[in-house]
């Protein structure tokens, strides 16, 4: 489901905000990140876990990063461009 999201999260992501203009290359330097975290997650969760002192406090911490980021989303804005783009 998560995948899903970005997947339609991304496309209207990139151009609401930047146009529709460079989109193949803003969206392959979006998907980068998101690639390279997705392949490390696994790896990182279950180093962070035992100092963290469980899953259950590194379920807390991950819930805590991603509202700091939906925060931070609200600091953006689309691009102002003509309607007809």
């Amino acid at each position: 489901m998560v995948r899903g999201n970005l997947t339609l999260l991304q496309a209207t992501a990139v151009t609401d905000r930047c146009g529709t203009t460079h989109y193949g290359r803003l969206s392959g330097l979006l998907a980068a990140p998101i690639t390279t975290a997705t392949t490390l997650a696994p790896f990182a969760g279950a180093a962070l876990a035992a100092p963290l002192g469980g899953y259950p406090h590194l379920f807390a911490l991950l819930a805590a990063v991603s509202g700091l980021a939906a925060l931070g989303t609200l600091g953006t804005q689309a691009a102002h461009r003509p309607e007809w783009q």
